[in-house]
Formats: structure tokens, C-alpha cells, sequence
């Protein structure tokens, strides 16, 4: 038998002993008052003695939090001095402006809120039974060597729950954390605290510990656009053509679960036969099939020894009962009595779903081919559909308006305010919602501008959800277990029989959509967000609602915008820089000043004396002289517009308004203005609007009106097209 082996650890546990309890610095203290934290009449107030917190009762929970992290445990710590130092660690947390808990310089300033105390408890538990299992039955006994080895035990634990792989950087510092800090509390502990001097890992910033990578700039992905693209366009098709006659078939369905009563037949009169054969027959008659049982219900029906080849296994015999009586159970054990009828008007009529038998046609998405909205439907296929619905509404509300998550979880069905109606008769339309990250316990009320679809999404959701005043209007489930469900049906034959385009697979989550957004608009002329929704839409309401609530939510999501934008702008000018250098040249009326420039580039670089570091000197160099020059850069859907002189600008001159600080982009003519240039990057753009313009012109049934309007500009593109061909000597020699 090794050492090891041969060690027995007794395992603490029982109650804090009363005189331990009484010693510590906030012995009978209220937690919720002594946080700030309010609680609803009747309540539950944990006392810090106790050692189970429940924290249902507070006022102001986020609706994004889970049920459980409003209950911090901590009887599963079994040593009883480990657990009081953990709850007065937690305390400290959750109330950082005591005046004990101000008197330590290291101690955290910032005020926990409820979930954040919630998981660091979790922590604590697995940290101090993991020393207890150890054999250390005082603090003091903490060493380096135990903090390593816990460590490696937890990296290497892999994922059970929710995803697959190890344990990410972030979770590591959330595991971590109170391993470290418990030190910088040492004083604040009545019974059991580290040795004095000893901080786990000296020296090392936790995030190195942990392995955590600091990133310039944001670091989330953007959806890839082959899985955004037809994701955002099925979520559209959803809330706006199928989502209503969903919503009504469903009503339907919950209105006559609501009116339903419960009672089972227990055997079969011959009164109740007859009704029964009665009713059957007026489906033979009619020719419509018999009501088909939904999936859960049938396989219990074959759990229960039902024969799965038995044609008359999926029928439902209780909607069939209940159709003229008050029964609403009909045991498949009574079927064989009436087996030869059932088995007769099921070969004739068959089975199918019972709801939405007389579907509503609309255009399908590919080619508007009038088909019906859906094939009959069980119950259960149709409650399935509505959550389809449902994830189809946050997934599209999530990308056009670029909401967080906790955001979009406070959504209720009176976050919808009345349209507004501003200048050239359009509307704008606002939901209120909360901010929660950053913001104390509860949030702050706050308003988004978003476009009319996702309005109407909200309202749907509200309408799909059953919710109430206050209840939240979306499924508390993740963004991606909602787009998973909603690209299962798209790619199902539900979808298909619609004509929406397959989603590939791919992740998709609330920040990488709320980072494609950002950018999109960033991007724009040259990225497509989805079908139907135009960019300047989205950027004009995004906008107002920054201007709306500066600061806020939206004010952030422009924030990040602007800043991808302008990051995307240096891009594309040290693209044509490059290509400059290559011989690729501008065209245009404005590139023999954009050429002027790049020299310009060129003789400060030559002037400019390098460093040890030439290189990377001169790197740097270049790129603040092409920001300068990126700052007048503005992107036009076939054209760069390069607006340093407002004077100058065509557009500005036709609209009548000089000062203006933007160029106009729907009066743009980039074959006249001084300041417009054309790269490689357009020459697809021009050469197909020649291509269109010459097969309208050639079609003898076009009108001669349209076809007098377009000869100038088929002579405008095909010019264009020759101007850039000219300018880069690989493309002429093609």
C-alpha cells in the first residue's frame, strides 16, 4: 500500500460552531440591506449567519439571469471555518464600501451583483473541498504546490454541460480569482485565512496564470456571409410572411387547450359507439383524414406495448372522442372494439395533422411560387413551428438593431412605443428596453431606433410567447441553440418545400451577430446586410438612436462602427497605394489628384530619416501619412469618393448645399467629379451595368423613351470601363 494510499482524510462538517459565528465582523447582518439590494414585499432577507443566501425576492433581478444564481449555497463547503471565510469573502463582494472591507488596499472596490457573487461561490466551494480533500484542515497550510496542482486539474477538465473542449481562458480567471484573492481579504477573516505574505502565483498577473491573451481592438468574429446571409433572410421570411399565420394557428390551438375539460372514457356505451361512428364517418364523407397523434405522445403509445406496424398507431382517437362529447381521453385499449371502422376510414382517408389543414397559400422565397404556408400539422409539430418563429424574431432583432443580450432578455411585450412619424412622412419605430452590463443591479431604462422588421418581430414574439406586461417576450435559451433550431427547419423539408436557401453550419452567437452589424454598416456600399433591408436604413436608425440616448447602447454599437470604418478605410487606401506602386493606377477625373497624394507619400518616406529600426520605422511612417489620407476617403457603391474640398464636390453642387460636411451618395457621378476615382475593384461593377444597358437596348420591345435614357449612360459605364482598363497594364493586356 503506497503513502498515498494509506492516508485517511476526515472530512469536516456540521455547522459553524456559534462562538466562530460571532466572532465574524458582520455576524447578523442583513445581506440585502447592507448591499443595497431591494426586495419585494414579503421576501426573502438571508442573514450572513445563515448559510443558504436566497435572493428570489430581490426587486430588480436582470430577466437574463438564471433562477439558480439568485441562491448562494454554501453548506457543500464541508469544513465549517472554510465555509465562514467563504461567506465573509462573498460579503465583501457584494459590499466593498464597509468600513472593514475599505481598510484593506488590495480589496476589489467594485460591487459584486448577485450572479457575479454567485459564481464566484461556486469556485470557492470546489477550491476549499478540493483543500479539505487534500488533508489541510487550516488556511495557513495553503502552499504554491496546491494552487499549481489545482490549477492543471481544472485546465484539464473538459466540459460537460453546454459545448465541447477544455475550459477557456475566461473561465479560468473566474476559477482562479478567489483562489488569489482570498489573500488580499487575510485580515478581514475571523477563523481560517492564508499565512501572512503568501499570495498565490507572486508576481504574475492573474491573466498570465490563466492564460488569458490581451487582443487590440475587438476580437469577436463576425458571422461568416455565406451563414449570415441566408440566416437574416430565412429570419425576414419567418416574421414577416409565415410568422402571423403561425401565430394565429397557434392561438387557435392554445384556445382550445384553454376550453378543454379533462375527464377519460372508461369503457364504450352503445350511445357513446354511436356518436363515435358519427363522427368518423363525417370525415370519410368530407375527405379529410383522421387527426394524427403527436411524436411524444406516440412513443409512449409504443412504450406501452402498441405495435409500431399497427395502422392505427398514430391515430388520434381522443381528438376524435372529444369532437361531440366531454371526453377528452380515449384509451388505445378501447380501440379494438371499433377497430374495423377506424382501420376502413383510415385506408380511405388516411391520417394526417389536424391543424392547418386549410393553409393560407403565400409566395414561396425563391421564386414566389404560390404554394400553402405548411402541411397539416400535430400539435406538437405546431408548438415546434412557433419556436421556430420565436428564434427566428430574436435572431433577425439581434442583427438589424444590434442589441446585447441582456438587452434584447429585456424586452416585454410593452417595449413597442407608438411609431413616430418624422420629416417626408416616414416612421420611426422605438423599443425601451434596459442596460445591464455596466450598469447596477436592475439597469437602467433605455430606448433603441430600430427598423420596422424588427419592431414587428417584437411584437410577434410577444404575441407567440403568451407574454405579459412584464414578462420577457423571447425563450430564455442562447443565441446558438435558437439559430441551430432555426437552421435545422430551414434545411428541413419544411424550409425546402418554402424555397429558402440551406444555412450552413457555422457558428453564431448574440456578439458575432451584434460584431457583424457593426461590420456591415462599417463596410458599406460593399457589404450586403440581408434581402430586403436597405443599409442606409439601418445606419439612419442606429444613428438616431445614438443621438436619442448618447452613451448608451447604440451609442456604443456606432462607437464600434466608426471604429471598424475607419479601420476599413486605411485598408483600402493602402490597397490603392499598393496598387499604385504596381503600376496599377487610379482613373477618373479625381486619380491624377489621388496620384499627386500617393507621390507625396512617397517623398516624405524618402525624406523621412529611419532609425535602427528601418524597417518597422518606416512601416509606421507610411501608415500615419496614408490615415491622412484615408480620413477624406468615402465609399461609394462603384467608386471611391475622396472628399477633401467640399467646393469640389459635384454632388454638393448639384444639391445646392456647398458646406456640407458629407458628400451625397445618391447624387454621385463619379465620370464628372474631381474627387472620384476608380480602381480594379470596380471594373466588375461597370463592365455589368454596360452588359445590362446594351441587353435593353438590343430588346426591340423596350421603350424608346427608356432606351433614349439609357444610350448616355451605356456610353458613361463602357467609358469607365475603358478608363480603368487603361490605367492598369495587366488588365489591358487582357
Amino acid at each position: 500500500m503506497t503513502p498515498r494510499q494509506a492516508n485517511v482524510v476526515v472530512m469536516p462538517s456540521g455547522p459553524i460552531p456559534a462562538h466562530w459565528a460571532a466572532a465574524s465582523p458582520f455576524a447578523g447582518m442583513d445581506v440585502c440591506r447592507a448591499a443595497g439590494w431591494e426586495v419585494v414585499p414579503g421576501g426573502s432577507r438571508p442573514n450572513f449567519d445563515e448559510d443558504f443566501w436566497d435572493l428570489t425576492g430581490l426587486r430588480h433581478i436582470p430577466k437574463s439571469a438564471r433562477s439558480n444564481t439568485q441562491r448562494l449555497d454554501f453548506r457543500g463547503i464541508t469544513d465549517p471555518a472554510f465555509r465562514l471565510t467563504a461567506k465573509e469573502y462573498i460579503f465583501a463582494l457584494a459590499v466593498p464600501h464597509h468600513e472593514l472591507v475599505l481598510a484593506l488596499p488590495d480589496a476589489i472596490r467594485t460591487v459584486y451583483k448577485p450572479t457575479s457573487c454567485f459564481n464566484y461561490c461556486v469556485q470557492l466551494v470546489r477550491w476549499l473541498n478540493y483543500l479539505t480533500a487534500q488533508g489541510v484542515s487550516d488556511l495557513s497550510e495553503v502552499m504554491q504546490e496546491h494552487c499549481d496542482v489545482y490549477r492543471v486539474m481544472r485546465l484539464e477538465r473538459k466540459r460537460t454541460t453546454r459545448g465541447t473542449g477544455p475550459i477557456s481562458s475566461g473561465t479560468m480567471m473566474t476559477i482562479l480569482q478567489p483562489v488569489r484573492n482570498l489573500a488580499h481579504y487575510r485580515e478581514l477573516f475571523s477563523k481560517a485565512a492564508y499565512r501572512p505574505g503568501f499570495v498565490p502565483w507572486p508576481g504574475l498577473p492573474l491573466t498570465n496564470v490563466a492564460g488569458w491573451k490581451y487582443q487590440h481592438g475587438n476580437s469577436e468574429p463576425a458571422v461568416a456571409e455565406e451563414v449570415f446571409q441566408p440566416t437574416v433572410a430565412a429570419a425576414l421570411y419567418l416574421t414577416e410572411t409565415l410568422g402571423p399565420l403561425v401565430a394565429d394557428e397557434f392561438d387557435r390551438l392554445l384556445q382550445a387547450v384553454e376550453t378543454r375539460s379533462s375527464s377519460t372514457l372508461r369503457s364504450l356505451s352503445p350511445e357513446i359507439s354511436a356518436t363515435f361512428s358519427r363522427v368518423v364517418a363525417s370525415y370519410v364523407h368530407r375527405g379529410q383524414p383522421l387527426p394524427e397523434l403527436d411524436g411524444r405522445l406516440l412513443t409512449k403509445r409504443i412504450g406501452n406495448g402498441a405495435n409500431p406496424d399497427d395502422p392505427l398507431v398514430r391515430l388520434h382517437v381522443s381528438r376524435l372522442i372529444n369532437e361531440r362529447t366531454n371526453y377528452t381521453s380515449f384509451p388505445y385499449r378501447l380501440v379494438e372494439s371499433v377497430r374495423p371502422m377506424l382501420e376502413d376510414a383510415a385506408a380511405k382517408v388516411g391520417i394526417a395533422g389536424a391543424h392547418a389543414r386549410d393553409a393560407t397559400v403565400i409566395p414561396r422565397y425563391d421564386d414566389q411560387t404560390p404554394v400553402p404556408w405548411t402541411v397539416p400539422l400535430t400539435g406538437q409539430q405546431l408548438r415546434d413551428l412557433a419556436f421556430v418563429v420565436l428564434a427566428a424574431c430574436r435572431i433577425l432583432v439581434a442583427s438589424i438593431s444590434g442589441m446585447r443580450a441582456s438587452e434584447l432578455d429585456e424586452l416585454t411585450p410593452l417595449s413597442p412605443q407608438q411609431p413616430v412619424t418624422v420629416s417626408g412622412d416616414t416612421q420611426r419605430f422605438r423599443l425601451t428596453s434596459k442596460l445591464i452590463k455596466g450598469h447596477q443591479l436592475g439597469g437602467v431604462q433605455a430606448e433603441w431606433v430600430v427598423l420596422e422588421p424588427a419592431y414587428r418581430a417584437v411584437q410577434l414574439a410577444a404575441r407567440l410567447n403568451r407574454a405579459a406586461e412584464e414578462d420577457r417576450v423571447f425563450p430564455m435559451s442562447p443565441t446558438d441553440f435558437l439559430h441551430g433550431r432555426l437552421r435545422d427547419w430551414v434545411n428541413g423539408t419544411d424550409g425546402q418545400r418554402l424555397g429558402l436557401a440551406p444555412i450552413p453550419a457555422g457558428p453564431v452567437n448574440g456578439r458575432m451577430l451584434r460584431r457583424t452589424l457593426a461590420l456591415t454598416l462599417a463596410y458599406r456600399p460593399g457589404g450586403l446586410l440581408a434581402a430586403k433591408i436597405h443599409l442606409k436604413h439601418v445606419s439612419v436608425v442606429t444613428t438616431e438612436g445614438y443621438a436619442h440616448k448618447p452613451g448608451g447602447s447604440q451609442g456604443a454599437l456606432l462607437a464600434s462602427v466608426e471604429k471598424a470604418q475607419e479601420h476599413h478605410h486605411l485598408e483600402l487606401t493602402e490597397s490603392a497605394y499598393r496598387d499604385y506602386q504596381d503600376g496599377k493606377m487610379p482613373a477618373g477625373p479625381g486619380a491624377r489628384d489621388l496620384i499627386k497624394a500617393f507621390e507625396h507619400i512617397d517623398d516624405a518616406l524618402k525624406d523621412h530619416q529611419s532609425g535602427p529600426a528601418a524597417v518597422l520605422d518606416s512601416d509606421r511612417r507610411l501608415e500615419m501619412l496614408l490615415k491622412q489620407q484615408a480620413k477624406s476617403l468615402h465609399v461609394q457603391a462603384a467608386n471611391y469618393c475622396w472628399f477633401r474640398d467640399p467646393s469640389r464636390a459635384l454632388c454638393l453642387k448639384l444639391a445646392g448645399t456647398p458646406n456640407a460636411t458629407k458628400p451625397l451618395a445618391g447624387m454621385c457621378d463619379s465620370a464628372r467629379c474631381p474627387q472620384a476615382t476608380h480602381h480594379p475593384c470596380h471594373l466588375p461593377v461597370w463592365r455589368d451595368t454596360a452588359a445590362s444597358n446594351t441587353v435593353f437596348l438590343d430588346n426591340p420591345r423596350f421603350p424608346k423613351a427608356e432606351k433614349a435614357r439609357l444610350r448616355p449612360e451605356l456610353k458613361r459605364a463602357q467609358q469607365i470601363v475603358n478608363e480603368i482598363i487603361a490605367a492598369n497594364t495587366e488588365l489591358g493586356e487582357e
